[in-house]
């Protein structure tokens, strides 16, 4: 008789951040200064970023002041944002908003 183990799936998406850096954020917009500081790519300029998360060029210079009268990064951008900075503090931060855990998150959206 063979064993069959499930198969593992591999994750190459944008990276989990370390849940100290996370508890350091508190606000939505150090979220999206972080995940911008964070991001893999270092040489990736604002340009590019607007280019690959879909945003208007003049308006990525908003989300990364870290004023906050300036706009912020619209919640539907986020994905995209991520994917191109390499990285998902922003999604974390707000999962802890929630009060949800990372792995709270997998079940959620593997029951859904």
């Amino acid at each position: 008789m063979q064993l069959r183990l499930p198969m593992l799936t591999y994750y190459d998406g944008p990276r989990l951040v370390a849940q100290e850096v996370v508890d350091a954020v508190n606000t939505y917009r150090q979220a999206v200064l972080q995940c911008w500081e964070l991001r893999s790519r270092r040489g990736m300029t604002k340009a590019v970023l607007a280019e690959e998360a879909g945003l208007y060029a003049s308006h990525v210079s908003d989300y990364l002041n870290p004023h906050p009268t300036k706009r912020e990064l619209p919640a539907k951008h986020i994905a995209k944002f991520e994917e191109s900075c390499g990285n998902r503090i922003i999604s974390q931060w707000l999962a802890k908003q929630a009060n949800l855990t990372i792995l709270e998150v997998f079940i959620e959206r593997r029951a859904a």
